[in-house]
């Protein structure tokens, strides 16, 4: 049996770090309102909520409970579920595998045997946040109804999840509030540590089980597990932590952060190193965590933990500052599984960037390459280096006409040819240079008028209007409409 089932709380006197939620269940047994709605425990993976969750449906369905609320361990359903995870009356449902409709619909199967048999059952359904909206719909009238003459419900859930945001609210709302499993302090999982280590007889050192409590993110179960692992190389000292987790390597990526600005060929090096102990994505999670660390330790917000070395990792800070905070935001937007090529390729483009090497294009280069594409149909270099400055021709427009008589100046609509001359229609002022395909040019001689300006300068013109166009969008709170065209464009326009 590993360490971790072993020595896995079966009372709540035995929960680290949880002295509140703890007293408020205690209290909830001994007031026998234990039916009376369903629950939700919530925290990271390797926290207790499932275990919590267990040593709750026990004590709910034990025969004898103790007068502080604990479960007795002795009666048949309490020795049921210490040896085999399930009796009679609790089920306990791993939503991430078993979360269709159809499971759902068993579970209700099972609340009408219980309601005839006369024995309440109690389910804990683990990954809850992954049950399907439809199997959840179909329970959410037992969770809600009262059996006949009791305040207890049809239906009592206990639900578990490490994603209590997705969790749907008609849910939430049918639960007692949310029971949110706190991080357990390094030093109280540290004593836990030496608890098992000499109940094993396996040698240890205090420093190293802090150290080991840290490293694992304040986990318990997993703190319990490395523990095993540890064990199993010999004494639970420093270097042994070390070495099982990798963290001998943490010199090897301060070398490669810092050397970022400096020859890139170490930084090579390095990965190549690297990559033989580690793979590429676990690379970018531990640089990223460098990074990060390194910039909270420049603003002084964090000390450097023991593991790190603290003048290299301050030093770090100096170094970059906030360019620290670029670098990691960079390398965390990398998708899919990276290769140790993709490593490579991202930590030399950061070296060319903070070094200046590579410069980011300006919002107006930006607007530019925009305007050229949409415009002109080529990059602006291209243009530029291959055409000299052309003048842009305008299209056409008709400026003024010379009608052979008055009448067909004041009905120009017989005469075909609308007139550039203020009028209306339908009551509605109207520009006939607007109109499309009515004008008739055959015989008028008109004069195209040409605006010599060249590609750049026409470039940068258009580049400043669509600034002035997004500058009044955002301005005032609400955005101006803009008719381009299309449809809802006022036709008299």
């Amino acid at each position: 049996m590993s360490l971790d089932t072993k020595y896995r709380p079966v009372d709540f006197d035995d929960v680290l770090g949880q002295p509140n939620i703890t007293t408020i269940l205690r209290r909830i047994i001994v007031t026998g309102a234990g039916f009376h709605q369903s629950y939700l425990f919530a925290g990271p993976f390797g926290s207790g909520k499932t275990t919590l969750g267990r040593i709750m449906a026990r004590a709910l369905l034990c025969s004898h409970p103790t007068p502080n609320g604990d479960p007795c361990n002795q009666c048949p359903t309490c020795k049921d579920i210490l040896e085999t995870g399930v009796s009679e009356t609790f089920i306990e449902v791993d939503a991430a595998t078993n979360s269709g409709k159809a499971d759902m619909q068993k579970l209700k199967q099972d609340l009408e045997y219980s309601s005839f048999s006369g024995k309440r059952k109690l389910y804990l359904l683990d990954e809850a946040h992954q049950l399907s909206r439809e199997s959840l719909d179909s329970a959410l009238k037992p969770l809600e109804d009262n059996i006949p003459g009791s305040n207890d419900k049809r239906l009592v859930c206990i639900f578990c999840t490490t994603e209590p945001e997705k969790m749907r609210n008609t849910i939430i709302s049918r639960c007692a509030p949310a029971f949110i499993i706190q991080p357990t302090r390094p030093q109280v999982i540290a004593e836990r540590l030496a608890y098992i280590c000499q109940q094993e007889k396996i040698p240890y050192q205090q420093d190293a089980l802090l150290l080991l409590a840290e490293l694992t993110e304040l986990h318990i179960r997993d703190a319990i597990k490395a523990l095993e692992g540890i064990s199993l190389v010999g004494e639970v000292n420093r270097e042994n932590v070390f070495a099982y987790l990798h963290l001998d390597l943490n010199g090897l990526f301060l070398d490669v952060s810092e050397n970022l600005l400096g020859d890139f060929k170490v930084v090579a090096g390095t990965l190549k190193t690297l990559a033989s102990r580690m793979s590429p994505i676990s690379c970018y999670a531990r640089i990223i965590d460098l990074l990060l660390l390194s910039y909270k330790v420049h603003l002084g917000a964090v000390s450097p933990p023991a593991h790190w070395d603290t003048e290299r990792v301050k030093k770090l800070g100096t170094q970059y500052g906030d360019k620290l905070v670029e670098c990691a935001s960079y390398l965390s937007r990398r998708p899919g599984k990276p290769t140790q090529a993709m490593l490579e390729c991202d930590l030399f483009h950061l070296s060319r960037l903070i070094s200046g090497r590579l410069s980011a294009p300006s919002e107006q280069v930006v607007v530019q390459q925009v305007v050229q594409q949409q415009v002109l149909g080529a990059p602006v270099e291209k243009q530029l280096e291959k055409q000299p400055e052309k003048a842009i021709i305008l299209p056409p427009v008709q400026e003024t006409v010379h009608p052979k008589d008055e009448k067909s100046c004041a009905t120009p609509e017989k005469s075909g040819i609308v007139s550039t001359m203020k009028g209306t229609r339908n009551g509605v002022f109207v520009d006939p240079r607007g109109v499309k395909g009515m004008i008739k040019t055959q015989n008028i001689p008109h004069e195209t008028p040409r605006l010599d300006l060249g590609i750049p300068r026409f470039c940068e013109l258009l580049a400043l209007r669509v600034e002035e166009m997004l500058g009044e969008t955002g301005s005032g709170g609400s955005a101006r409409r803009l008719d381009m065209g299309g449809s809802g464009a006022d036709p008299s326009r």
